[in-house]
């Protein structure tokens, strides 16, 4: 258990850092939000591509067994990454992305309804105190409108539904080590993402632009690893409320460049709307505490 939920913070960690070099491509470049998600996912497919050679395994010529597993995973993460740019569209990331944390609860209720799972009364308490860390942490950014709100339940679903998926494609491949099927499913699924990409590159303006993406591409498929590795060892409810540390990781991130006279996030808040995250942050880390400790 404890190895998968270091894996869970290693990719909050890295998602974070993904989102700090996003952050900085997009001012640097006043690049579109969408544009620089499908230059990002060009260059995590070209990873993924270049990756599956080097670790090929004979189990991933059964394709006929993970076929619809491995497109359920990708196409359903595409589609909620797409939900959440509409999202922020209509209204701001640090309004939209803590409502992330709302999945948890979408996995938890998919889990008890459709796969019989079930879940101690202090693991739905964990389950609550992360719902009630992300929505205060939105509202300490300001109301978000109710069409952005949709936009973030949708996103909520489709990033559940790839959960699930890919809880699944690493099931096929768990007879391998953990981190060598991590790696092929991760390759496998993001050649498919890195292919839809594709659809949109003549709309790209520059090939630099694409090369400048990519440490948010590298630092995100790192995460990916990290996730995928972490939901093969804890599940995806736990992974979930695990992964929800980003929320914490982040502040301190955006704490840490601002302390380093780093212009890659936004301007710090006012002192009592960063005490208010802090709290909120916080709570989701006693809810990985308190799921974890029904695991003992």
């Amino acid at each position: 258990m404890l190895s998968g939920v270091v894996f869970g913070v290693l990719a909050a960690l890295m998602q974070a850092i993904s989102y700090l070099f996003s952050a900085s491509f997009i001012q640097r470049h006043r690049s579109s939000p969408v544009m620089h998600l499908i230059m990002v996912h060009i260059v995590i497919g070209l990873l993924s591509v270049i990756s599956l050679p080097l670790i090929w395994h004979p189990k991933a010529f059964d394709i006929s067994n993970y076929f619809i597993t491995l497109v359920s995973a990708a196409t359903t993460y595409m589609f909620a990454q797409y939900a959440l740019y509409q999202a922020i569209h209509n209204s701001v990331a640090s309004r939209v992305s803590p409502l992330l944390g709302l999945k948890i609860l979408v996995l938890a209720v998919m889990g008890y309804a459709l796969f019989d799972e079930t879940y101690t009364f202090l693991q739905w308490g964990a389950v609550g105190l992360c719902i009630a860390g992300a929505l205060w942490l939105s509202a300490s950014g300001g109301k978000i409108s109710l069409k952005a709100l949709t936009w973030v339940i949708i996103a909520c679903i489709g990033y559940a539904l790839s959960d699930i998926s890919i809880l699944h494609l690493m099931k096929h491949f768990q007879s391998l080590p953990l981190f060598e099927a991590a790696l092929l499913s991760v390759s496998l699924s993001f050649s498919l993402c890195g292919l839809t990409s594709l659809l949109f590159l003549p709309k790209i303006k520059s090939l630099k632009l694409v090369i400048a993406s990519a440490p948010a591409a590298v630092s995100w498929f790192i995460a990916m690893l990290f996730l995928f590795a972490c939901f093969a060892e804890i599940g995806v409810v736990f992974g979930g409320i695990v992964q929800s540390s980003r929320g914490l990781i982040s502040i301190l991130l955006a704490l840490f460049v601002v302390a380093m006279s780093l212009n890659f996030s936004d301007p710090i808040p006012p002192r009592s709307v960063l005490v208010q995250r802090i709290l909120a942050a916080s709570l989701m880390m006693v809810a990985i505490t308190l799921f974890s400790l029904d695991k003992v």
